[in-house]
């Protein structure tokens, strides 16, 4: 019953942030963190799906489950980490002493096997943490720089009239202004966020999940790229209406199939010489 009290002042505690983060009221309103709503659902049900290896954990290691100090610094840890980033208005302190919280909570109350086996869930609510304007412009803008000048280069090798001034491509008449969308972040992040659950399910071993987890972020990259170059046509030949409007927003699902393709391949790929790891649905969950 101490257990249930514990949770529902963990929960309590959160709920404020929480609240204000999904209603729009800080960096999530952005539209790079459109990923975020769904990482809560997904990090709870990898951890339902567990329920049954965890039961049987807590009944074969009762008496090792206690508190110990590593748990207890943890935890700790986070609570002031919490209390730091509540007393700033810092959301990207406030979310990220989650993790360690719920980490050292665990540990503290049910010991270092139920940790382990609830370690992805709890890191993937890493991806929950809104980064700072300052922090994200630094990563968006040279990637929007980059995929500007590789659009450029690609342009002229195939012959088309391009030119570049900085983030703004000249094709022809037409004219395409490299915006935050662009960068490809927002498919990036998305799609590690995704491919990562489907890879922690899969059937592999560490070296297999390994690679296909790395050949995540040039697939979405190249993915962008690709959606990048099929606008800048779209707009040379139709004009800008029809490469900003509907095509733009429906290019999207161009970065995820390739990004799911290129991984779904690399993954027949590998397994006719690599072989195969313990099954996470069948061997550790049953």
């Amino acid at each position: 019953m101490i257990h249930f009290l514990i949770w529902g002042m963990s929960a309590a505690m959160y709920m404020p942030a929480f609240i204000a983060l999904y209603s729009g009221k800080t960096n999530w309103a952005l539209e790079d963190y459109s990923h975020i709503y769904f990482i809560l659902p997904i990090s709870l049900f990898l951890a339902w799906r567990k329920r049954d290896v965890l039961r049987k954990i807590r009944l074969e290691d009762k008496a090792k489950r206690t508190g110990t100090f590593s748990g207890l610094a943890l935890l700790i840890s986070g609570i002031l980490l919490f209390i730091f980033g509540w007393r700033r208005n810092y959301d990207f302190i406030q979310i990220l002493s989650l993790v360690p919280f719920l980490s050292g909570l665990i540990r503290y109350l049910y010991g270092k096997m139920v940790l382990k086996e609830l370690s992805f869930p709890v890191a993937y609510l890493l991806f929950l943490v809104p980064l700072p304007p300052a922090i994200l412009d630094g990563i968006t803008v040279p990637m929007r720089y980059g995929v500007s000048f590789a659009a450029e280069k690609f342009l002229a090798f195939a012959g088309y009239p391009v030119t570049r001034d900085g983030l703004l491509l000249s094709i022809g008449y037409r004219e395409i202004y490299m915006a935050p969308a662009c960068s490809g972040f927002r498919s990036l992040i998305t799609m590690l966020t995704l491919s990562l659950v489907y890879i922690y399910l899969i059937s592999a071993g560490r070296l297999k999940k390994s690679i296909l987890t790395f050949a995540v972020i040039p697939l979405a990259l190249l993915g962008n790229f690709v959606r990048v170059i099929a606008i800048c046509l779209i707009t040379f030949y139709f004009g800008e209406e029809a490469g900003q409007g509907f095509f733009h927003n429906f290019s999207g699902v161009a970065v995820f199939l390739i990004t799911i393709l290129g991984l779904i391949a690399l993954e027949n790929l590998m397994s006719g010489f690599m072989p195969e790891g313990v099954s996470v649905k069948e061997s550790k969950d049953e």
